[in-house]
């Protein structure tokens, strides 16, 4: 099981239109990132620094399916125009930087060792 954590930075001016798409999302895009595989999506956020967990089996063959659906693909391209790279932040230009887990709880049994 794929847990992914995805970090952004919106353009000030856009956060509350970032949270109002959110409060209204369209049921084609739930139904289109179900199919795709994911299981659960949680979006956290403070000030304009937001934070994305995906879980899903495998998450780069769910990101394919998404991208190639109609409603992924519109809803990408109003939030990416409220995106901004922070090279000093991320190290990159890149506007969305997935980050690599260090640590799970998963990993370890009952007893608390390393499985």
């Amino acid at each position: 099981m794929d847990v992914i954590c995805e970090l952004m930075k919106l353009k000030p001016e856009n956060v509350k239109d970032y949270i109002d798409l959110h409060n209204n999302t369209w049921p084609e895009l739930v139904k289109e990132l179900r199919k795709a595989g994911f299981e659960e999506l949680y979006i956290y956020i403070l000030d304009n620094l937001v934070m994305v967990i995906m879980k899903c089996e495998d998450f780069k063959s769910s990101m394919v399916k998404a991208e190639n659906s109609v409603a992924f693909m519109k809803w990408d391209a109003i939030v990416r125009e409220w995106l901004i790279s922070d090279e000093h932040f991320f190290h990159t230009q890149d506007v969305l930087l997935d980050l690599e887990p260090i640590w799970r709880l998963d990993s370890f049994d009952k007893d608390g060792f390393l499985k």
